[in-house]
């Protein structure tokens, strides 16, 4: 019996498949990451046009131009924690042999999460 190359000598073949099945997915799974990546770059950007929320009002009763720094910074901070803890998690699971496909997913719903308690702080 001819023994593969690619192998270790104690891995059954089944084992090997499911490896390189897994190894794909992941690598995915990192694309989309680099597309959330993306996505967190056109937040913290559109966050920087927070300020024209403001101008609606022009009456110094209702000034709310003291919310943008605070809503900028939310935003901010929020996207880097996401962005920071969805590589650190698939990472981990990746390195322990998990698919991780599923985590940049996670991480566009707290992006939206993210854009919407900095909504909150703003208005």
């Amino acid at each position: 019996m001819r023994q593969d190359r690619t192998m270790p000598v104690n891995m059954p073949r089944r084992w090997a498949v499911s490896s390189a099945v897994t190894v794909a997915w992941n690598i995915v799974g990192y694309l989309l990451y680099v597309g959330l990546v993306l996505v967190g770059g056109f937040e913290v950007w559109f966050s920087l046009f927070f300020a024209m929320a403001t101008d609606g009002c022009h009456d110094s009763a209702c000034d709310a131009s003291y919310h943008v720094w605070p809503a900028m910074i939310t935003t901010w901070i929020g996207v880097g924690a996401v962005l920071l803890t969805t590589l650190v998690v698939m990472v981990r699971n990746s390195s322990r042999g998990n698919v991780v496909i599923g985590w940049p997913f996670v991480g566009l719903l707290a992006l939206g999460f993210v854009y919407v308690a900095a909504d909150a702080v703003l208005h």
